[in-house]
Parts: structure tokens; sequence; C-alpha cells
């Protein structure tokens, strides 16, 4: 064979593969560097360009991004006005949210805080007296428009997660009367025309988790949890045959605003005592009970590998024990007969809802913080939820 016009493929020696993988290795980590040093810099100039382009708060002189979150950023910023430093914090929303969203969750917000909740982290206007701002920015070549909100530093100490949940008896019992003065504060809070969510109401969008997530289990995708949440749907549509609330019954259901997303992780505490409540882009007008529930299942399903996704009932109960005794002296009522007579199947509701939630983040809002191996064991960790709901469904009754 005549070699000489020919390119040898020639093995590379052990030795100097290593020193190729060595220098990649460390390409990378300077890529990386520079990568996060470039966007650091980029968002520091948008949130400035936020902060003194439209607001009249003084100039910034450092911003901190607050972790914890799956859809939206946050910050928190402290900047110099007349020589006195004060500290703000700052929400960049998802690029999904709407205007109609935004207006109804801070048209709520300054609802309550007139009527005397004073946890809620109120709103900065802009000078020409906006709730918000659009900015433009871009992603994958293209411009998309984000919304941003400015937002009082509440005080107190973030102790707990959604998953990091086992507060103290008194904790519980403040969480339940935290909930219950916000339901009673928004109690007539109606959204004008611009004030719109555009999720639909609990009355109809539980009843239509057996389309949605039909639709999403039939996409074309060769995942590790594709694969799980499509096996798994038949326990989950098994489930949602036999919680089924009737039409009759939600109407019958008192509503008023709700959060949406209550749970120790959007709590603020000073030692016991709740002090602060935020997080209400997931806020609307709807079932007053199932924001009960979601707030039970997110405060007091354990997550202990032994127990995971079974309530504590003793935290039930305390927590309970504090909504009741937050209602005292309002005038939203305490938990009627059909509140009472649909309480485990809206318990349910809620581990419906965190599948709906988690499905919602993988198939369509491509969230880089959650992969296949979390998204799983998050996935479990709702269906031993609604298993061990069926199986002691009768002493949950009781707790209301």
């Amino acid at each position: 064979m005549e070699t000489s016009k020919m390119k040898l493929i020639a093995a590379i020696p052990p030795e100097q593969l290593e020193a190729y993988r060595d220098y990649l290795n460390k390409s990378q980590r300077n890529f990386n560097a520079v990568y996060s040093a470039v966007e650091s810099q980029v968002l520091y100039n948008q949130l400035q360009r936020l902060f003194e382009g439209y607001y009249d708060l003084g100039t910034i002189k450092e911003i901190y991004e607050v972790f914890g979150g799956y859809t939206n950023r946050s910050f928190g910023v402290i900047a110099v006005k007349d020589g006195v430093e004060k500290e703000y914090f700052i929400r960049k929303y998802k690029a999904e949210a709407t205007d109609t969203d935004v207006l109804m969750e801070h048209g709520l917000i300054e609802f309550v805080i007139k009527n005397g909740f004073q946890e809620a982290a109120g709103l900065f206007r802009t000078t020409d007296d906006r709730s918000f701002v659009r900015l433009d920015e871009l992603k994958r070549g293209k411009s998309i428009s984000r919304v941003f909100a400015i937002y009082r530093f509440l005080p107190g100490a973030d102790k707990y997660t959604w998953i990091d949940n086992h507060s103290t008896a008194e904790e519980f019992r403040n969480l339940g009367s935290l909930l219950a003065r916000f339901h009673s504060s928004g109690y007539g809070f109606e959204p004008d025309s611009s004030q719109r969510k555009t999720e639909p109401k609990i009355p109809v969008l539980i009843p239509d988790f057996k389309r949605m997530f039909g639709e999403r289990s039939a996409q074309p995708i060769d995942t590790h949890f594709h694969s799980y949440f499509t096996q798994a749907l038949p326990i989950i549509f098994k489930h949602l045959d036999e919680q089924v609330i009737t039409p009759a019954e939600y109407a019958a259901l008192p509503q008023c605003p709700i959060h949406g997303d209550y749970h120790a992780g959007n709590v603020k505490f000073d030692g016991e005592a709740t002090v602060g409540l935020y997080d209400f882009d997931w806020s609307k007008v709807d079932v007053r009970l199932f924001d009960v529930c979601l707030g039970l299942v997110y405060c007091c399903a354990s997550w202990k590998m032994e127990t995971d996704g079974q309530l504590r009932l003793d935290d039930c109960r305390n927590f309970l024990d504090g909504y009741e005794a937050g209602l005292n002296g309002h005038k939203f009522p305490p938990f009627t007969d059909v509140e009472k007579k649909v309480f485990v199947r809206m318990l349910s509701g809620g581990f419906f809802y965190l599948i709906y939630w988690l499905t919602e983040l993988w198939y369509y809002l491509d969230i880089d913080g959650i992969n296949n191996y979390e998204a799983i064991s998050y996935l479990d960790h709702f269906i031993r939820g609604l298993n061990w709901l069926k199986a002691n469904s009768s002493t949950l009754a009781g707790l209301v």
C-alpha cells in the first residue's frame, strides 16, 4: 500500500491523552469562570438600569441573589439615598408571566396591606406610578421581555424550605394563623378587568388534570423522567377517579384570595413567630379549602426516607388549630360543613396540584435547575402521599 499521500490515524500515547484531557479540563473551567463573570455583570447592569432608571430609590451599592425558587429569580439589594442605606427585594419574573397575572398579584398585595396584613412585602412604585417594569433581554438569540418588581425587604429569617419542613409545634400554629389572617385580609378583594389570572380556578383545573397529564405523557420524549411519569400514570389516574369533588360541592365551597404556594419556605420567622409572607405570584381568588390543604401538604408531608409522603398528624392539628384561631375576630367563617365533607379529597387535590406543577416545569418551562432524578424523587413523594391519604382517610377526616 502506497501511504505517502495518506494520513496516518495513529493511536495517541496514554501520557499524551492525559495531557490533552487536563488541558481541556482547565479550558472548560476557565470558560465557565469567564461565562459566569460575564453573566453576573449583564445581570448587574440590568438590575442597575431597573433600579436607578425607573425608581427614585437612590443608587445601588450591592446586589445579592436569593436562591430557592424554580421559576423566578430573586435579589436582595442594598442601596443608598441621601446618605442612608436601605434594603430592597427585586423579583425577576419567569418569562411566561403576563401583565394581567402580575397586576392581579400586586393588586392583592396592596389590598391585604391596606386591610392590616403587615406581613406582606409592600411594593415600590416607579416614578410614573407603575408597580412593575418590563425590560428586554436576549435569550438564545431572541429578544424577550421580562417583568421586574421591587418590594420592601422583609425582616426575619428564612428558616425552612418546602422540603425542609420540620417546624416546631408553635411554628405550625403560627403558620396556620398567618394563612387565616391573609385569607381574612383579602376577603372582599375583587380584581378589576386588568387583573386576571391565566391559570383556571381549582374547580376547573383539577377535573382537567387527567386530560392534561395524558397529553404530557403522549409527547415523543425519551428521558428517564418522561418514562417514569408515563409508567406512573395509571396510579395517578386511579387516585383522580377516586377523589372526585362534584361540581355541586365545589359551588358550595367558600372562596377568597388564596396564596397558592403556601409553605414555610415562603415565610419569614423571628424566633417561632411568623413575621413575613412573600411569593404571591401563584395567588388568585379561588377555593379557600384548597389553599389550606395545599399548605398542609407542603408544610406537614414528611420527606424522611422511612415516612416519605406521610402527613405528620400532630403538625396538621397544630396548623389547623392555628388557622381557626387566626380567623377569630374576622369576617371570614370557620370551616363549613361542605369543607369538612370534602377535606380529605381536597388534600389529594394538593398532591395532584404539585404533580401538575412538576410536569408544567418539566414539559413546558424548560427550567435548568431541575433534572431527571430530582423530578423523579418529587413525583415519588407526591404518589406516596396519595397512597398514604387513601389508606388513612378516616383518620384524616377527623382533623377538621
